[in-house]
């Protein structure tokens, strides 16, 4: 600033020493004017960067910056502040870091700032305002100014996949297989596309369904798929699937992946074998008993058990259901069914198959449990033990001892006519 003035003196010294005391007073209220003006906005970003670009929600952004003094001066005591609200910030300023001493034009520090951005933050433009507050020197001595510079970047929303058992599942029972619901979940912001979801069993648990790995090609923000999975549950308290999970974002720029861990509690169960077999049957027999010795094999009582039986030709059921009311853990018993065979049926083993249902007293009233036994009935002829080839053997020493007896009465025959002939 240029100041033109035009001084006339007198005679006088204690005038113009007044003029004097008068004029300086002006130029030192210009000058603290001009430096009060120019404490504020001294500061500002310079070679800015953004990683990632674009932000995604649910990661991290990572500022990096130079600060530039555009006064011809230091600046000194210099505090830097980032501000922001919700979403990016629950509170602000968030941190304070003290820069010290700033000289004029550009200085050489890099400033980095990484910030966290919660997943639920929707796509848009957010601004975070870095405020430097600094001390310049005034004329009573220290003046405080601030530049507020704000940093704006893009935010683009993320889709969530999660996975989880459908809750019907309440507990997995040991020994038994069981058909599970799968529950895939977007809980991001966005539609999820080309998911992959490969499940892998762990402790206590086997997988029994021949597909274990699943696509589903989009899923819009909060809808779920659902997948069945059958499981078999070994003797153990505790089971675990984990699934591992990958998928893009929209626009398929940015590939997402996780391991997730699912757990099911496992409940004691009964269970079935079939131990022996104790009787056979005939062809062309009606209402022939087979007796089965059923064991429950299993750790938890069997209430209220139906069984049921199952054949294949040439025997049939009669009477092909049996009743028990209570079988403990340990416990066998004897099923009686009634059967018939075919006339026609060549004597073999043949397999049967037992279907057993039941409750327990660790379960809903009103779940049924069930399961099913494969075992084997045989079928002779005439009530022995005979195989094909003993039949076969057996026929043919008939049908020799029928020849040579028709072969001795000939002989027998014969030998008469000749005593006769002699005797005449």
């Amino acid at each position: 600033m240029e100041i033109k003035t035009r001084i006339k003196l007198g005679r006088s010294g204690y005038g113009n020493r007044r003029v004097l005391l008068a004029l300086s007073f002006a130029l030192g209220f210009v000058l603290i004017s001009g430096l009060a003006a120019a404490q504020n906005s001294a500061t500002s970003f310079a070679n800015v960067s953004v990683t990632p670009n674009p932000v995604i929600a649910g990661g991290n952004v990572t500022v990096r910056f130079q600060l530039y003094n555009s006064q011809n001066f230091y600046l000194f005591d210099v505090n830097l502040q980032p501000t922001g609200g919700y979403p990016l910030f629950n509170f602000s300023p968030l941190s304070s870091y003290h820069a010290g001493i700033m000289n004029a034009g550009l200085n050489n520090e890099y400033f980095n700032y990484t910030f966290h951005i919660p997943n639920y933050t929707q796509s848009g433009t957010y601004t975070i305002n870095f405020v430097a507050t600094y001390s310049v020197l005034g004329s009573t001595g220290g003046e405080v100014g601030t530049s507020t510079m704000p940093l704006s970047f893009y935010v683009q929303n993320r889709p969530v996949i999660k996975t989880s058992l459908a809750s019907t599942a309440t507990a997995l029972y040991s020994g038994s297989n069981q058909t599970l619901t799968l529950d895939v979940e977007n809980t991001g912001y966005g539609v999820a596309r080309n998911i992959s979801v490969v499940l892998k069993a762990g402790n206590g648990i086997s997988l029994q369904s021949p597909v274990t790995k699943f696509f589903i090609a989009n899923l819009s923000q909060n809808k779920t798929a659902t997948e069945q999975i059958l499981v078999a549950a070994k003797n153990a308290s505790t089971a675990n699937i984990t699934a591992n999970v990958t998928y893009y974002s929209s626009n398929f720029n940015n590939k997402f992946s996780s391991s997730q861990n699912l757990s099911l509690s496992v409940a004691p169960s009964a269970k079935f074998t079939v131990v022996s077999e104790s009787s056979s049957v005939m062809p062309g027999s009606t209402d022939m008993p087979v007796v089965f010795t059923i064991l429950n094999s299993g750790n938890s009582e069997a209430d209220g058990v139906s069984l049921s039986l199952q054949t294949t030709y040439p025997i049939t059921p009669v009477a092909g259901t049996y009743y028990i009311s209570k079988l403990l853990p340990g416990e066998s018993a004897n099923v009686t069914f009634l059967v018939s065979a075919d006339s026609a049926g060549i004597p073999g083993n043949y397999p049967v198959t037992i279907y057993e249902q039941w409750k327990q007293p660790n379960a809903a009233v009103n779940q049924l449990f069930e399961s099913s036994s494969n075992y084997q009935t045989a079928v002779v002829n005439y009530g022995g033990n005979e195989t094909l080839e003993e039949i076969a053997i057996l026929v043919i020493l008939a049908l020799i001892a029928v020849f040579v007896a028709k072969k001795r009465n000939m002989l027998h025959k014969k030998n008469r006519r000749f005593v006769g002939i002699n005797a005449t």
